[in-house]
């Protein structure tokens, strides 16, 4: 088994090691968990108001989807915000450093398992999808979309988590910085509509990742329109998957117990009295 092990390529074995962190011992099983419990009582929800106030089956499949893709994009932030950070946090980086692999394959191995909770998220998600679809032919286009898609945002945000870990010293400054920047790409997306016209707000919306593929979904899955006539929509989020997977691929190899910039590591950091 260990002859076996010892075999397997290096981010694999990061891989596993950080699969069961975070499945076995760590928070990813129960946040599924409750998130199964959200999407439950969110689709018996709109079944109830539908009954009353009908919604139409396309509203709900694509209320249900963006629930489900804004889930796995934060839970692969926050565990790429603690992957490296945390470990040298911890004082367990120095161990992992020792090893004869690559930087590049231990921050391949971590990227991988942080974005192993949208595929969790995606299939607990598709029967309450099919369910509330109640035989609508748009449920085929939400999940085609919704899987690449929400892949798309899950693996460009927990890079940028991971991007936000690599260049902290501290755990805590990470995690605020990562969720910070969550934050920015998504309050756009909740603004009135009216606050988002004019020409500034439609280079906003098509920049912001979230508000692009949200923008896309809605109008392939509620509005019918064709994925050609919104495919011009793809192109910022996919520019910014691309820029911040480059950004952590190029900075890999310099992975160091002490790779923090300067301005990060005071952040947060206590000062001594």
């Amino acid at each position: 088994m260990s002859s076996a092990r010892s075999r397997a390529p290096g981010w694999w074995v990061v891989f596993t090691r950080e699969l069961a962190d975070h499945w076995i011992g760590g928070k990813a099983l129960g946040l599924v968990l409750f998130f199964c419990v959200m999407v439950a009582g969110a689709a018996m929800l709109q079944a109830v108001i539908s009954v009353d106030d009908p919604i139409p089956p396309r509203e709900m499949i694509f209320s249900a989807l963006g629930l489900a893709i804004s889930f796995g994009l934060v839970m692969g932030l926050v565990i790429g915000a603690d992957s490296l950070s945390g470990e040298r946090e911890r004082g367990t980086l120095e161990a992992l450093l020792l090893t004869p692999m690559s930087r590049r394959h231990i921050v391949a191995g971590k990227f991988l398992a942080a974005v192993s909770v949208w595929p969790v998220a995606m299939v607990v998600t598709a029967p309450y999808l099919t369910v509330l679809a109640q035989g609508d032919d748009a449920l085929g286009p939400a999940l085609r979309w919704g899987v690449v898609l929400g892949s798309l945002l899950a693996a460009a945000f927990a890079g940028l988590g991971m991007l936000v870990s690599f260049w902290s010293n501290a755990n805590k400054t990470s995690l605020t910085v990562s969720l910070t920047l969550y934050l920015l790409c998504f309050l756009p997306t909740q603004m009135p509509s009216g606050a988002q016209k004019g020409f500034m707000g439609y280079l906003l919306k098509r920049v912001n990742p979230i508000e692009a593929v949200n923008q896309f979904l809605e109008n392939v899955i509620v509005n019918n329109r064709t994925p050609h006539q919104m495919m011009p929509w793809l192109r910022g989020p996919a520019v910014f998957a691309v820029l911040v997977l480059g950004l952590l691929l190029w900075h890999a190899e310099g992975l160091s117990l002490d790779n923090g910039l300067p301005w990060l590591g005071r952040f947060g950091r206590r000062q001594p009295a």
